[in-house]
């Protein structure tokens, strides 16, 4: 589990103090078992269900990660992919069990490759709470509550990221309004009629579409062609032969960060059959960064985009599949065209 050190400052909250005593461990640990579980313990091999929630017990407490925000961890239990002063620990749990670990900073950053965060200092305790949830025999029971979990888990996974996203947004406030300002500037210019997005997007839509408007639930197959606003330079297009990739883009709008910011910002605006012009300030694109020698730092982009199709996870899946089936059955075919003309043993 890797010392169970995870460094991304998700948010803070406030640790109530651990009382009573802690056993000795391994390499500086130490660790108190809170049983409340019942049955056998888990056995060496079997695949461990677990939450995990990592604290910084500072002069202001840290969470740095906790799973209950997304979804219990799938790993499994034995002294290879888990050091062993950990499996140790973890070997004595039952299903339901809790447990309390904490190390020094000291100890967790003695190995000089392993430099303190600055908001960390020494003499502190870093605290892993660990629940074990469930835990599985085999991999396929495994990989079956694994999928399970994830059902559930996506609209809080989703729910978080948004949180994230506009957290981020709020920090370049200033880069967006200076970027609306020439959005808005152009459009007057050109006589265009664009609404814009919570986020900070302009969408032009030009054919409405039918059916519903996108939401997170859904896969989006788009046509594209995207170009500066300062300059008008297309540097990509799905519908160009020239830029050697002319086939439809599909868009999965659950999994943000997939594509920039404001396409998922312009899809959940759309159809399926919408066709509109989209105008994306820069902190919703490629950022100070840019990307390539065309896209500059603080670029303001346009796309042509056109939703070909839109389908939930599930009827793309089984779509999906059904493309496989039939790609397979027309090899196997080429592969024999006469089934039926072979000659049987004998004749």
């Amino acid at each position: 589990m890797k010392q169970f050190i995870y460094l991304s400052a998700i948010c803070m909250l406030a640790l109530s103090a651990c009382t009573g005593s802690f056993k000795k461990g391994d390499n500086g640990l130490e660790y108190k078992l809170i049983s409340s579980g019942s049955g056998k313990t888990i056995g060496y091999g079997n695949y461990m269900q677990i939450h995990i929630k990592q604290v910084y017990a500072g002069t202001k407490d840290t969470v740095m990660m906790d799973t209950h925000d997304y979804m219990p961890r799938i790993q499994i239990m034995d002294s290879v992919g888990t050091p062993l002063s950990y499996f140790k620990i973890l070997s004595q749990m039952k299903k339901g069990d809790s447990l309390i670990i904490r190390l020094l900073t000291d100890s967790a950053f003695k190995d000089a490759q392993k430099e303190m965060p600055p908001f960390m200092k020494k003499g502190k305790f870093l605290y892993t709470h660990v629940t074990m949830v469930n835990f599985f025999e085999t991999k396929e029971q495994a990989d079956s509550a694994n999928k399970a979990e994830l059902v559930l888990a996506k609209p809080r996974i989703h729910k978080k990221q948004m949180e994230e996203i506009e957290k981020d947004l709020l920090s370049k406030k200033a880069q967006l309004d200076s970027d609306s300002k020439i959005i808005e500037a152009y459009l007057a210019k050109n006589n265009i009629k664009a609404t814009k997005t919570k986020w900070g997007t302009y969408v032009a839509i030009s054919t409405e579409g039918t059916g519903n408007v996108l939401t997170e639930a859904n896969i989006a197959t788009v046509n594209y062609t995207g170009r500066t606003l300062d300059s008008a330079i297309v540097f990509d297009s799905n519908t160009d032969t020239s830029f050697k990739h002319a086939q439809p883009y599909e868009v999965n709008l659950a999994e943000l960060g997939g594509v920039i910011l404001g396409w998922t910002d312009a899809l959940l605006q759309l159809k399926k059959g919408s066709k509109a012009t989209v105008y994306i300030p820069s902190s919703l694109a490629y950022g100070i960064s840019g990307n390539g020698g065309v896209i500059k730092p603080n670029a303001n982009l346009i796309f042509d985009i056109e939703i070909i199709d839109a389908a939930t996870e599930e009827a793309y899946m089984a779509k999906q599949k059904a493309m496989q089936e039939e790609m397979m059955k027309k090899m196997q075919e080429s592969q024999n065209p006469n089934p039926g003309s072979e000659k049987k043993p004998g004749n």
